[in-house]
């Protein structure tokens, strides 16, 4: 005979209330014109749930009709959950290219492309709002104090992704980040390539670390990335390149591993990188002049001041006789992600390479743009 046990409802309502709160996801979108894209983000803020949306590769150039005072595509998530854009899709959005040009969103030297705020905390920590595999172009941000020529992102209450994506030809003139501003309470930008923009300070990227070195065990990690022929529109005192502002009060720290800064012009006194505390750990970069004092145990004579040698014409791979070659670090703070910008193996040779593309000889594998 079998005894039937039977266990109170209420004693499962326990249960699962002890369980961890986890993301629950939307289909995800499949988008390929400007409306459709506008049209989806408009729901993915505010529909209780956590959304991807895939976007087909192709060339994408809104008109200003199509944008607003903030930019042309405006999303502020306001339920709570997770946003992920990606690129480089394929027409059912099974199959992603691993080329960040094959989807490419032109501002027409008018208008900021992206403006992405996340406005709640996220659920689950190890899910990670994210910005993928897409190039941004030729976006302007409005004058004054805005920031961000081609984009701007903002998820001070939770984790943020900025992943192999290419950012030229943005602008904010009077402002921040000209390439892109960011700020996140755990930021990871990595595999970017960041060159020819224009912004007052940080013409390159302007990242905004406060809220990660305000909180314990929160960092930022800014790794395998490549900011070059930027150019800051204030002279002596403004950043070419990369400017990141943290507070000094910070409890975390911010690691700087791995990039390429070099080549930004900041008029007669150029600076390529500029750190608001000493809570940032800067190891294995190639990097021209800095401003601000890196916190102890960052490794300076590891650190190179030197011509990374790009193959040239707009291509920013590494030539055959850059020392930027297998002189990376391998498992760096935040990890790394198995592909580099071009698509092939982040990891190719002896060591990682410095910045965002890995050498591959077999190929010439690094895709210019126009």
């Amino acid at each position: 005979m079998r005894t039937r046990f039977s266990v109170p409802l209420a004693l499962f309502a326990l249960v699962f209330a002890a369980l961890p709160l986890r993301q629950v996801w939307a289909t995800p979108y499949c988008v390929g014109t400007v409306t459709d894209l506008k049209n989806k983000l408009a729901e993915a803020s505010t529909n209780g749930f956590s959304d991807e949306i895939k976007i087909r590769s192709g060339f994408y150039q809104p008109t200003g009709a199509q944008c607003d005072a903030l930019a042309c595509f405006e999303v502020h998530v306001t339920d709570g959950e997770m946003l992920r854009i990606s690129g480089g899709w394929d027409a059912t959005c099974q199959n992603q290219s691993t080329h960040p040009q094959d989807t490419i969103f032109d501002g027409s030297n008018l208008y900021r492309l992206f403006f992405v705020e996340w406005q709640h905390a996220n659920i689950d920590s190890a899910s990670i709002s994210g910005f993928r595999n897409i190039e941004l172009r030729n976006g302007v941000g409005a004058f004054g104090s805005s920031n961000g020529g081609c984009a701007y992102f903002s998820n001070n209450s939770g984790e943020l992704m900025l992943d192999r994506n290419v950012f030229t030809g943005c602008a904010v003139y009077n402002g921040y980040g000209g390439g892109f501003a960011a700020s996140g309470l755990q930021l990871y930008v990595r595999n970017n390539l960041i060159v020819n923009n224009v912004a007052r300070f940080g013409a390159g990227a302007h990242l905004d670390v406060t809220r990660s070195t305000l909180i314990s065990n929160k960092s930022a990690y800014v790794t395998n990335n490549t900011l070059a022929d930027n150019l800051s529109t204030l002279g002596s005192d403004g950043t070419g390149g990369l400017q990141l502002l943290s507070s000094t009060a910070s409890v975390s720290q911010v690691y700087l591993t791995n990039n390429i800064i070099y080549g930004n012009d900041a008029g007669s006194n150029r600076v390529d990188l500029d750190i608001g505390s000493s809570r940032i750990y800067s190891v294995n970069n190639i990097q021209g002049t800095q401003r601000g004092i890196s916190a102890p145990g960052s490794t300076a004579a590891a650190n190179l001041s030197l011509d990374p040698r790009f193959i040239g014409g707009n291509n920013y791979a590494l030539a055959p006789e850059s020392q930027a070659r297998d002189r990376g670090k391998d498992s760096p703070a935040g990890g790394v992600p198995s592909l580099d910008l071009s698509g092939g193996a982040r990891t190719s040779g002896a060591h990682i390479d410095i910045g965002a593309y890995e050498a591959h000889d077999d190929v010439i594998f690094a895709q210019d743009f126009q």
